[in-house]
């Protein structure tokens, strides 16, 4: 089998409404495909909005480096996508991962060149990711957004990626390292048992979030 574990992803959020699901999940297949005739490319992953999240959908995309992400975020074939995407729902956020989710995790494993399989990490990283542009949102996006939308994305995406390389992913690898360890079969129960409390946070959080921001 071949595994090959990113080192450069971009996390995309994107507003779709009800009426446009099924559409978008369509364009996304489409995209999808495309993605994967590009060098480097690793997989992608999409999250459907979660109760209070208002329509906006997460997708995260994954290349090998940063050059072959680069050469697909900016191709003439991805533009045409987009193209087609920004007509029928609007724009959306990009934030790119540099280095990827890859390094946060590496040496987890029984094996010191191990990671942990890619949908945990995929996870923590959410974990880590919704919480900080939650924050900046709320803390930080009424003192940019005066400087107009290029400005306040490029300070947000800067931020967020900072705190999460220096300050939230080292936390939670540690404290989630028995449930990214957790791989085998007789593992099961820690594995499911830590699943639920990651999907467990993230609901508390919404809840919470939603609280705040209506």
């Amino acid at each position: 089998m071949d595994v090959r574990l990113s080192r450069a992803s971009a996390v995309i959020v994107q507003r779709i409404p009800t009426a446009d699901v099924d559409w978008f999940l369509g364009w996304q297949r489409d995209v999808t495909e495309a993605a994967e005739t590009f060098r480097g490319y690793c997989g992608t992953d999409v999250f459907p909005p979660a109760e209070g999240q208002r329509d906006e959908w997460v997708v995260l995309i994954h290349f090998e480096d940063d050059a072959s992400l680069d050469e697909w975020l900016q191709s003439p074939a991805r533009t045409q996508w987009l193209e087609a995407l920004k007509t029928k729902v609007g724009a959306f956020d990009l934030k790119k991962v540099q280095g990827g989710f890859g390094p946060w995790f590496a040496g987890m494993g029984r094996d010191p060149e191990a990671a942990p399989p890619p949908w945990k990490m995929v996870l923590t990283v959410l974990l880590g990711l919704f919480p900080t542009v939650m924050l900046l949102t709320i803390f930080v996006g009424p003192y940019t957004s005066p400087l107009g939308m290029a400005v306040s994305m490029l300070i947000g995406n800067a931020l967020s990626v900072s705190i999460l390389q220096w300050g939230v992913m080292p936390i939670l690898t540690r404290v989630l390292s028995p449930w990214l360890h957790a791989n085998g079969d007789r593992e099961k129960v820690v594995t499911l048992g830590g699943l639920g409390l990651v999907l467990l946070m993230l609901a508390v959080l919404t809840v919470l979030f939603r609280q705040v921001m209506g």
